[in-house]
């Protein structure tokens, strides 16, 4: 025991045991020096003052003893595990596994314990990945190459595979032409849908458009009374002259809101002025040409009354 770790107690009064070192130990007197390994003091202490520490380092002669213990009794486990049950165990955990549920064939050999793993997990044979299941169904495929191939060798068959599907499948008729059309007709959609999202120049063009069409109906009637000459307007002229110039008027009335609610808008604003001006000018002819058909009705019946005299 000369040289092991013990613990030895410093003072007798404290009563506090400390990691020392036995530098010598006499069998006569039953007293032993020790060496303190916090400050490297020594003192000579006896028998009730010393304990071995279970860092304790053993000399070599015991190391060997202890070793060769050890050794017959790993002979005596294998001559006594050599059993048949032990065999049938051995050649169990040697082969393929069926213990457990697999999900890839290359877990044969790996005692399946990533199925073991993703099962505890919850996962079930037929889901997909992830945390909705939106993943990969299938697991990734494992491919044994021969041995001292490149890479090479490995693209090489990938590509071979590949071309072997290619030639498998029957060549569908038409198909590069459908998606063509199919991609075009997206593309079509999606740009009509982002026209046809409201905004403030495309309210300005519908209003501008609103009212040409406006001005057009009305030179139209205009070149229509002049080409007609004296024609007689009656009841019906008169309320398609009343529609005429309501409408008119609540143009006029939208055109004059937005001018004022965008009045720090320049652009937008002088759009909106230009075109209420032309509106208004608009619906002072057509507010005219009412008035002339209005009296020329009246006119008209009060002389039919008159002749019924």
């Amino acid at each position: 025991m000369v040289g092991s770790s013990i613990l030895a107690i410093s003072d007798s009064k404290v009563g506090i045991w400390k990691q020392a070192e036995l530098e010598s130990w006499n069998d006569d007197l039953r007293v032993g020096k020790v060496v303190f390994q916090d400050d490297g003091s020594s003192t000579e202490l006896g028998m009730e003052a010393l304990t071995l520490s279970e860092y304790a380092q053993m000399s070599d002669e015991d190391e060997s003893d202890l070793s060769s213990e050890e050794s017959d009794s790993s002979d005596y486990e294998e001559d006594s595990l050599q059993g048949l049950g032990f065999l049938e165990s051995s050649a169990l955990q040697k082969g393929i596994q069926t213990e457990t549920a697999i999900f890839a064939k290359w877990e044969n050999h790996t005692r399946g314990m990533a199925s073991k793993m993703m099962a505890n997990m919850g996962y079930r044979e037929g889901m997909g990945l992830g945390a909705t299941g939106q993943g990969i169904l299938d697991p990734i495929s494992v491919k044994v190459l021969p041995a001292k191939q490149s890479l090479d060798h490995a693209l090489q068959s990938h590509e071979g595979d590949e071309n072997k599907e290619k030639i498998g499948k029957k060549r569908s008729r038409g198909g590069k032409r459908k998606r063509e059309k199919k991609f075009a007709e997206a593309a079509r959609a999606a740009r009509d849908e982002e026209e046809s999202r409201p905004d403030v120049f495309s309210l300005i063009n519908s209003q501008l458009a609103k009212h040409g069409e406006a001005l057009n109906g009305g030179s139209a009637v205009k070149q229509q009374n002049k080409n007609s000459g004296e024609k007689k307007v009656d009841r019906r002229a008169l309320v398609a002259y009343d529609n005429e110039v309501t409408e008119l008027r609540m143009r006029v009335v939208k055109l004059e809101e937005m001018a004022n609610r965008n009045r720090k808008e320049k652009v937008v604003y002088e759009a909106a002025m230009r075109k209420l001006n032309e509106t208004r000018n608009t619906l002072a002819e057509a507010e005219a040409a009412q008035a002339s058909a209005s009296n020329a009705v009246t006119s008209r019946e009060k002389e039919k009354k008159w002749l019924k005299f």
